[in-house]
């Protein structure tokens, strides 16, 4: 089963990073909010055609939620629409470099909740590879506007105490938060893998569509409209955010969402071949170092859970 959700982490860093990039190209016509809010309302009808097509030719019965379980839905659901909300509002401050590499280490923070909530054990080899990977992400975030590694380190250290570094780390505890509690909402369901991984991306699909929505109806209502007036360009959006939401619930079915996250790191290669392939963007030595670190830190959680 480790084979499993290790390639679901994988599809569902590549789903993400392709939600990402289209997200970003609809900043300009949508607005950082209308961009974000892409993500769960054009998620919402891909979402619920598969939920209804499983139904259908699968013939299986709903999974049935307690209200523990529904309550832990709730509460990721909410931490991920404020994780969101507050790496918006790193966009305010010229440390939004940092505090994109800063919100990174959530990878970290969810180990140590789920060993405080879930009484979690990871093995040395485990550990180090998260750390590794940890590093590697703030290494790689610092990278390109340094010369050598030296430069990087001085940059990274030097950026520890900012505005931006507060926000990334507030954004990377609510992103924790919201995937731990996720995974104990998937794991309190007694049901099929696949059954209570696509029901739940539903229902939560749903809350945050309803939530976000209601916000910016209210309070952000001309990049509301414009989020249904470009909705042609927003559909990949929504179909990338499916896969990714889908790949991640069913990863956390069967491993922590520490490791998880740490193999889904992988994002940020995927990232990088996106600037060199599409971009034309050159890839600096130091960039590489950070890329192969990064890589022997997944190879390191794989080679330790295969």
């Amino acid at each position: 089963m480790d084979i499993i959700w290790i390639l679901a982490a994988i599809f569902g860093a590549a789903f993400q990073t392709a939600r990402t990039a289209f997200q970003k190209n609809m900043i300009s016509r949508l607005g950082d909010y209308g961009a974000a809010y892409i993500r769960f309302c054009y998620a919402l009808p891909f979402t619920s055609l598969i939920w209804l097509l499983w139904l259908g030719f699968s013939g299986n019965p709903i999974p049935i939620l307690s209200s523990y379980s529904i309550l832990l839905l709730c509460l990721g659901s909410i931490f991920q629409v404020l994780f969101t909300y507050v790496l918006m509002q790193v966009f305010s401050y010229k440390s939004f470099a940092t505090g994109i590499a800063f919100s990174k280490t959530e990878v970290i923070l969810i180990a140590f909740l789920e060993i405080i909530i879930l009484n979690a054990v990871f093995s040395v080899p485990l550990m180090l590879g998260i750390l590794l990977g940890v590093v590697s992400v703030l290494f790689l975030s610092f990278a390109k506007k340094a010369d050598n590694i030296l430069q990087t380190f001085k940059f990274l250290f030097n950026s520890m105490i900012s505005l931006g570094t507060l926000i990334g780390l507030l954004s990377g505890l609510l992103l924790a938060a919201s995937v731990v509690t996720f995974r104990m909402a998937i794991i309190s369901v007694e049901a099929p893998l696949l059954d209570k991984s696509i029901y739940i991306s539903f229902i939560a699909i749903i809350f945050q569509t309803i939530i976000v929505g209601s916000y910016m109806f209210f309070f952000k209502r001309e990049e509301f409209m414009a989020v249904f007036k470009y909705w042609k360009p927003s559909l990949p959006a929504g179909i990338c955010g499916t896969g990714a939401t889908f790949c991640w619930f069913a990863a956390f079915g069967l491993a922590t969402a520490a490791e998880v996250r740490a193999v889904g790191q992988i994002e940020l290669i995927f990232s990088i071949i996106i600037s060199l392939v599409i971009f034309k963007e050159k890839l600096k030595h130091t960039e590489l170092i950070g890329i192969l670190l990064l890589a022997a830190s997944i190879l390191i959680i794989i080679y330790n859970k295969v």
